[in-house]
């Protein structure tokens, strides 16, 4: 007699079956919500990017003023413009060319609401040979931010 004991092949073939469309189901639950996450916060800073922008009605402009020891106290003034684009605004990464290279500052815009504008003001010992200015939005996209691209550049002129 034969006495071989094994698995039959309709058995083979279900648990192949059962074990493909366990692992299909947990890559499914793992990368579903990261392209989600991913998606969202690309459309957010798509918005975003197109609802800020820099005023340029004589508040954007640079200041310069020289102590009588020699030294300065150099500011940028910008007017930043929001419409009505529904997105979180978290802040702002305010970039200024000086000289060849750029200054990064990052500033809380809270008050910045829908179709409002705000003066906001940078320093830096630097900002005596800055010629333009750029923005980008930082957005919240749940409990993260994320620094959008460049929504906006000005090119400074002296402060009257």
């Amino acid at each position: 007699m034969n006495n071989k004991k094994g698995i039959s092949a309709i058995v083979a073939t279900v648990l192949i079956i059962l074990i493909t469309v366990a692992a299909v189901t947990i890559i499914w639950a793992a990368i579903i919500p990261m392209i989600n996450n991913q998606l969202q916060s690309g459309t957010v800073c798509l918005d975003a990017v197109s609802a800020v922008t820099i005023k340029d009605e004589g508040y954007t402009c640079k200041n310069t003023t020289i102590n009588s020891g020699g030294t300065g106290n150099f500011s940028v003034k910008f007017q930043v413009a929001r419409n009505a684009k529904d997105f979180d605004l978290a802040g702002l990464q305010v970039l200024v060319s000086v000289g060849g290279d750029t200054a990064t500052q990052t500033i809380d815009v809270d008050s910045l609401l829908a179709n409002g504008a705000e003066v906001f003001t940078v320093n830096d010992s630097t900002f005596n040979e800055s010629t333009q200015i750029q923005i980008a939005p930082i957005i919240s996209v749940g409990a993260t931010q994320e620094t959008c691209d460049v929504a906006a550049t000005k090119t400074l002129t002296p402060c009257s």
